[in-house]
């Protein structure tokens, strides 16, 4: 089973496809590493300076590689990326509702402080990355679907 770590550019694959993320950090929530997910993908796999010369348009997840690693679908395409450009807003948005608007959201900082408390987000809040980790089946999803936070359903 292949090792991750912070600042691995990988590829995984699913639906005969591969799909692109950047590892920034350890694995901090659940299992999950602070990511940078590619809304990019392709039939046969890219190269890593095809991947970073690419477009930037992504999102950041707490990412768990696990299945992916378990099932030999994951491939590291380079090791020791420079992550700066990658590191994102510096907060995180959470709220407790599951159906419908949300009427609180906690704001955080990296280290999972709250921040502050908000019945309503501002335009730059509502693209914060979801406080929550999810697994790469659902990266690939949100790939598919060209996910980015401000369309989570409770805002």
């Amino acid at each position: 089973m292949i090792q991750l770590k912070p600042r691995d550019l990988v590829a995984i694959t699913a639906n005969s496809r591969y799909y692109y993320a950047l590892l920034l950090d350890r694995i901090r929530l659940f299992g999950g590493n602070w990511t940078f997910v590619f809304h990019r993908t392709s039939s046969s796999l890219l190269t890593a300076k095809e991947v970073l010369g690419g477009s930037r348009s992504g999102f950041h997840a707490f990412v768990d590689f696990i299945w992916a690693k378990r099932e030999g679908r994951a491939t590291r395409l380079w090791r020791g990326v420079s992550t700066e450009e990658f590191e994102g807003p510096g907060f995180l948005k959470q709220t407790n509702t599951h159906r419908g608007k949300a009427t609180l959201w906690f704001i955080s900082d990296m280290t999972f402080q709250d921040v502050r408390r908000v019945e309503q987000l501002s335009e730059a809040e509502k693209r914060y990355p979801l406080q929550s980790r999810i697994d790469d089946i659902l990266m690939v999803s949100d790939v598919d679907r060209a996910w980015t936070p401000e369309q989570d359903p409770r805002i």
